[in-house]
């Protein structure tokens, strides 16, 4: 990946997947682990959990990407400033 700080700083502000995957080109993060432990990062690291069997890499960055859409990992960054703990966790329910 080129340029680490631009791309936590340019790859949190998407909220479309359409602006996120261009985002992710643009900055060469191409390859599937990558990508989830990019995103995971810029999500402030959360603990997922599956409550079946582990899912393909292609169906975690799937998952990941949908985590992140959704938004709610922005709080983590609201409670990092005020000196709270971080609420870490996602589970992940597969029907």
């Amino acid at each position: 990946m080129k340029n680490k700080e631009a791309a936590v700083a340019a790859i949190r502000t998407r909220k479309t997947r359409e602006i996120l995957d261009d985002m992710l080109a643009r900055f060469e993060i191409m390859e599937t682990r990558e990508a989830i432990e990019c995103l995971n990062e810029r999500m402030y690291n959360p603990q997922i959990f599956f409550s079946t069997k582990p899912l393909s890499p292609e169906d975690e960055l799937e998952f990941t990407k949908q985590v992140f859409l959704t938004g709610t990992w922005r709080l983590n960054e609201y409670y990092e400033r005020m000196g709270l703990p971080a609420q870490k966790t996602v589970e992940a329910v597969r029907a």
